[in-house]
């Protein structure tokens, strides 16, 4: 106890600066990371674009002291390397990204090494392109239901774009984003984006305004010796026959109601009520659906036949 007591003061200084002494070795402690880091190219001639790099990203080997460790892994770090105005025709080109060029938070982080140490583009022309668009849809209406893909309107229909030469040589069309069409019944309008291939911009900036015509579906179906019945008035007292005794024919009309309609839900009936002796030929009617009618050109018809008893 007399021991500690003895030169306090000296001994409280010594330890103090043992203690600064340690924080100062361990925040001049070096450490090194390697790590990936994105590349960003920049073409300063407007004229121009990038079409390919050989990299996205490079391997960036850094070093700083261990109180900045937390900075090495930071995704602030990133490369940036200018093309210049030089750079005035569409070919390859090599470069080498400098230590300069990889952006780091704090200066007392160092470069070390930069891998690969040259990186490979493609330069192309920059051109103005008219081109039509095309509607993308996705599932389909109701059933029963289709789009009248004769009456689509679009508004515009065609769009100014530009881009690489290398890519809007071989475009064609635009498409739009994906419109949805899953259950619709009804006509309908909507607005849509464009979903154009990378390095490509509109020079429209306003939405595409589409129009999508949906209508219910028709087809045909045919029906095979279907029972044609006798209508008669309630006073008649003779024998009736009819001859055929069924007809076969063709109807028209919506497709979900052809879909549902069966061979026993048709009514079909001659009417004799007019006829007191001999055989006639009458029409035959017909009770079906009201989206539903007999194809056009067809004509049913039965000889009856009534003999007084």
């Amino acid at each position: 106890m007399k021991w500690f007591a003895q030169n306090w003061g000296i001994k409280l200084f010594s330890l103090l600066l043992a203690v600064g002494l340690w924080y100062y070795a361990v925040g001049e402690e070096v450490v090194g990371i390697t790590r990936t880091v994105p590349l960003e190219i920049r073409i300063d001639n407007a004229q121009l674009s990038m079409l390919k790099t050989s990299v996205k990203n490079l391997q960036v080997t850094l070093t700083a002291p261990r109180a900045l460790f937390s900075q090495l892994v930071s995704d602030k770090i990133v490369a940036v390397h200018a093309v210049g105005r030089e750079i005035s025709a569409a070919g390859d080109y090599s470069f080498r990204v400098e230590p300069g060029e990889i952006r780091v938070p704090n200066p007392q982080i160092r470069v070390v090494k930069i891998e690969p140490a040259a990186v490979h583009v493609t330069l192309d022309e920059i051109i103005t392109k008219k081109i039509k668009i095309v509607p993308v849809f996705r599932g389909d209406p109701a059933f029963g239901y289709k789009i009248m893909q004769e009456e689509i309107q679009l508004d515009p229909n065609a769009v100014l774009i530009e881009g690489p030469r290398g890519i809007l040589e071989k475009q064609e069309s635009i498409e739009t984003e994906k419109i949805d069409l899953v259950g619709r019944v009804r006509p309908f309008r909507r607005t849509a984006a464009l979903n154009l291939p990378a390095l490509v911009k509109s020079m429209n900036e306003t939405p595409i305004d589409i129009y999508v015509p949906i209508r219910e579906e028709s087809e045909e179906k045919n029906f095979e010796n279907i029972p044609v019945k006798i209508l008669r008035g309630p006073e008649a007292a003779s024998a009736v026959t009819i001859e055929p005794a069924a007809v076969s024919f063709m109807l028209r009309g919506s497709k979900k109601a052809l879909a549902e309609l069966t061979a026993d839900k048709i009514l079909l009936y001659a009417d004799a009520s007019g006829i007191s002796d001999g055989s006639q030929e009458v029409p035959v009617r017909m009770v079906v659906p009201e989206t539903v009618s007999l194809k056009e050109g067809q004509s049913l018809g039965v000889k009856v036949t009534v003999r007084k008893t």
